[in-house]
């Protein structure tokens, strides 16, 4: 799975080293979020601590429009740069000391894991309130019809709580 991937090799590589890893996955499950094509590429630097971990990615999230509900796919990527330390020295087997604490950490049998940072990135890449078009009218708050679908008839109607309103006359006249 593209969100294992096991580094015993790469961390016995020199400093300076870079391994490249694509991946295509027709579906991949990440928490509460289901993405469809997903498909990227990790690059693996290797560095004195451990690896510099590149990601970049796309994916689609099934979605529903926040105005009309209608189900719509939302286009995710996904791109980060993190460092994975690992806590068992690849060549000596002895553990390593943690001295970087907000490093990712590659466990001990060597399998870096991208959950967490997929999870983490996909939740500041996916928008708040998913449209299915920019200029979606959403449902009439009348009758609840599909105003993309055209006029449902009520839509001219004044919200009877501005009735009373409706009475007043401005002074000014605007533009003059």
């Amino acid at each position: 799975a593209m969100m294992q991937i096991n580094v015993l090799r790469e961390l016995r590589q020199p400093i300076g080293t870079v391994t490249v890893v694509d991946f295509e996955e027709p579906s991949a499950r990440v928490d509460g979020t289901h993405l469809l094509d997903l498909c990227g590429s990790v690059s693996m630097l290797r560095t004195n601590a451990g690896l510099l971990v590149t990601l970049t990615a796309e994916a689609h999230e099934r979605s529903c429009c926040s105005r009309c509900l209608k189900d719509i796919d939302v286009p995710i990527e996904i791109a980060f740069e993190e460092e994975y330390v690992p806590v068992i020295d690849a060549n000596t087997g002895a553990p390593i000391r943690l001295v970087e604490t907000d490093a990712f950490r590659i466990a001990a049998d060597f399998k870096l894991d991208l959950h967490e940072a997929v999870r983490e990135y996909i939740l500041m890449s996916e928008p708040a309130k998913p449209l299915c078009r920019a200029e979606c009218p959403g449902l009439c708050p009348n009758c609840g019809a599909d105003l993309n679908q055209g006029s449902c008839g009520c839509a001219t109607e004044v919200d009877a709580r501005w009735h009373a309103l409706t009475k007043f006359k401005t002074a000014d006249k605007e533009g003059r």
